[in-house]
């Protein structure tokens, strides 16, 4: 990605009068029309100075139009100096602004901050907006890549490392045995009576009824067959193939160190289900990316079950907001992995969680485990993304468009 375009002592009008507009007249990348036509104008205005600027979108030149004042923008959002800076510097992200009340709807839906960040990072880093219709997947040879192949263990790491590079993804068949997925399953039991609601340190949601429903626990390196896949030479192989050298963030017993989830049907309040998202959405891609994150399946990635879907070819780029079953969204490649299968994403690659189509189950179970970058660390220094989801004494993470509302 290109350098962020300096801002330095430059107000804020004439970062975006001089250096932002002579930028997108020359850039030569392009905005996909498909996406550009999605755009409503939208205007930032700095809170020190009041100073404002309006985005306006020409998909047919697939560019983006700056002018001053926000007077014709349907939606506006005022940011402090340092925060719009982060977000020129690829630091910053909406969500991370929307979760972490850094930002302030002065007009319309604060989704629609989301819905232009994709046109943010293009503008300010010239990273690419990702196109479902039009990514290469291609191998080094230029022979095309099926983005539901699997591998396994005995297979050429070579081979692994180029598939990784260019899909984003790797599924890899049966690297734990049914006795292991077994004991793992028995200690995810003793987890799930063992987590309290509210306690800082698991997911909930509730139904339409009210029920209370465990979605995530987020220690559960405490019972040890899953402490023992923190450093399993078959999972750090898997790590390996990576292009830059990847490591754990939090040790094995730690919060976040590991994480066990559960997909839940009919789950109405909280974040049990996600939209299409990357692992960085929360902020923080340019100092910590690439991260990785390594899922062992406890059980079936099937629609009944809530499967997990990746779009391939997507983490070198970005993507708007979408949730997983809206009627123009992307259906992306879903591994039809089994219990004690693997997969292994980046971070930055967009995935969906919906939720399972199925009322009766099994349904999908994982033990999660996270990568980052070896000296890579988040931009305002905290230690995970859970630190700034958790907080509700219920234990639930608000869903993106309730926290939007409530922030507009």
């Amino acid at each position: 990605m290109a350098a962020p375009l300096p801002i330095e002592d430059r107000s804020f009008a004439d970062y975006h009068r001089e250096t932002l507009a002579s930028e997108l007249a020359r850039r030569q990348s392009r905005l996909p029309t498909s996406y550009a036509s999605t755009l409503r104008p939208f205007a930032i205005r700095e809170r020190e100075s009041g100073e404002a600027c309006t985005y306006r979108p020409d998909p047919e030149r697939g560019t983006i139009l700056v002018s001053a004042g926000e007077t014709e923008a349907e939606t506006v959002v005022e940011l402090a100096r340092a925060s719009f800076v982060q977000l020129t510097e690829d630091l910053e992200s909406s969500a991370g602004l929307v979760y972490g009340d850094r930002v302030t709807a002065v007009r319309g839906d604060l989704m629609d901050l989301l819905q232009w960040e994709p046109a943010f990072r293009w503008m300010f880093r010239d990273r690419p907006v990702y196109d479902p219709d039009d990514a290469d997947l291609r191998d080094s040879a230029g022979h095309p890549l099926d983005p539901a192949r699997s591998f396994t263990l005995d297979d050429d790491p070579e081979e692994m490392a180029e598939f990784l590079r260019v899909v984003g993804y790797l599924w890899v068949r049966e690297v734990l045995s049914p006795d292991e997925v077994d004991e793992l399953r028995a200690e995810s039991e003793r987890l799930r009576t063992a987590a309290v609601e509210g306690d800082q340190e698991s997911w909930w949601g509730k139904t339409a009824d009210g029920e209370s429903l465990l979605c995530r626990v987020l220690r559960p390196g405490t019972e040890p067959k899953m402490r023992s896949l923190h450093g399993d030479p078959r999972l750090e192989r898997i790590a390996a193939l990576t292009d830059v050298p990847m490591e754990h963030k939090q040790g094995p017993e730690d919060k976040d160190g590991l994480a066990l989830l559960w997909k839940q049907p009919a789950v109405a309040e909280g974040l049990g289900d996600l939209p299409w998202h990357r692992d960085c959405g929360m902020g923080g891609h340019a100092s910590m990316c690439p991260t990785a994150v390594l899922s062992v399946f406890l059980g079936p990635n099937t629609p009944e079950a809530g499967q997990i879907r990746f779009l391939p070819g997507s983490w070198n780029a970005s993507f708007p907001f979408i949730e997983g079953d809206a009627e123009n969204a992307p259906h992306g490649v879903a591994p039809l992995a089994q219990p004690g299968d693997v997969t292994f994403h980046y971070g930055d690659g967009l995935h969906v969680a919906p939720p399972p189509t199925g009322s009766e189950g099994p349904f999908r179970s994982c033990v999660i485990m996270g990568y980052g970058r070896v000296g890579g660390g988040t931009h305002r220094g905290e230690r995970h993304y859970n630190d700034v989801l958790l907080g509700d004494d219920a234990g639930q993470v608000t869903n993106m468009r309730d926290m939007a509302r409530t922030r507009s």
